[in-house]
């Protein structure tokens, strides 16, 4: 595809949102208010486990089309409560998972698991990529957020806008999606459809530039937005706006994510910064087969990679540790 997926940029802006939000509000709102407050609909799941005392969280983040039957975004979320470090792993829609008797790709597995809610085998259709994602990392998963509505353009909305050095004019048109990007280079103030654009942007039309490096050159745009973004919102002020921006991402998500699990995580959440945020993706390489195109997860480098930077112990997050005191 393209462009950006709208339900990955539903999900980058979930995680701005909960930076930005989270950051500002210790020490500012009661204990008694977070008790309360709800992030959706709260779902609880079968598989996922329960937290234990090694100072990481993990969440893993959905984006589900309108019929929630596809997970087009797959997102695992890992905070070190020691050193404030945000973890971010994208996990290809196209992975390639055994579900059943059958391989299939990751992004299916939420509908899959309708079907086996219906037969009564599963308590909620989110536990089955749950599974999947568990056996890819080999990674405990203590709470899940699903997003089925974008709410990216409020939110920035919300937040007035983002200030933003665009690299280059970016004019791409796809009239099958509706999609048309028309910005010009510049530092700029983004609003939430400026925002939107440039998120999805990739591929210029025919006689205008895009990414050099594909989508890896978009991942690192997107990771400068949402430093951005993070740096210039981390501010007592859109106190004042956290009910609209909270009324944006709550209507669209289900969760087991509670009030008071923020308040247990208040004090990790406040020590993220923008430079402690890394965004990573899956190891592995695409193959067809049988016709149908896969990503195939490098089980070998994912280990590794699980354990510079995902587990309790992993070094990356000793030195940021050791570099704070």
């Amino acid at each position: 595809m393209n462009t950006f997926s709208k339900k990955e940029k539903t999900i980058i802006s979930f995680i701005c949102v909960f930076c930005i939000v989270f950051a500002t509000v210790g020490g500012v709102i009661s204990a008694k208010f977070f008790a309360s407050f709800s992030f959706g609909e709260e779902i609880a799941l079968q598989s996922l486990d329960k937290s234990a005392d090694t100072g990481m969280v993990n969440i893993l983040l959905l984006g589900v089309d309108e019929g929630g039957m596809r997970s087009d975004t797959i997102m695992l979320a890992s905070l070190n409560g020691k050193t404030g470090r945000l973890s971010v792993l994208s996990i290809p829609r196209d992975t390639r998972v055994l579900i059943g008797k059958y391989y299939q790709k990751i992004n299916a597995a939420v509908g899959i698991g309708y079907q086996e809610v219906k037969r009564g085998n599963l308590q909620a259709p989110e536990d089955l990529t749950v599974q999947k994602v568990k056996l890819l990392t080999g990674l405990p998963i203590h709470y899940f957020m699903s997003v089925n509505f974008d709410g990216f353009s409020e939110i920035i909305d919300a937040l007035g806008g983002v200030e933003f050095d665009v690299p280059f004019r970016m004019k791409y048109d796809d009239p099958v999606q509706g999609l048309h990007i028309d910005l010009q280079p510049g530092l700029q103030v983004l609003d939430g459809k400026k925002a939107h654009d440039f998120v999805r942007f990739r591929k210029g039309n025919p006689g205008f530039p895009g990414y050099a490096m594909g989508d890896l050159g978009r991942i690192e745009a997107q990771q400068a937005f949402i430093k951005a973004l993070i740096s210039q919102k981390v501010n007592a002020k859109y106190l004042l706006r956290a009910n609209e921006i909270f009324e944006v991402v709550t209507k669209n998500v289900r969760t087991n994510y509670t009030g008071k699990d923020l308040i247990k995580h208040l004090g990790a959440i406040r020590k993220i910064t923008p430079d402690k945020m890394k965004m990573y993706q899956l190891p592995g390489t695409s193959q067809t087969i049988n016709g149908a195109s896969y990503f195939i997860c490098d089980n070998a480098k994912t280990a590794e990679l699980v354990e510079t930077v995902f587990s309790p112990s992993a070094k990356l997050d000793d030195e940021t540790a050791e570099a704070e005191n």
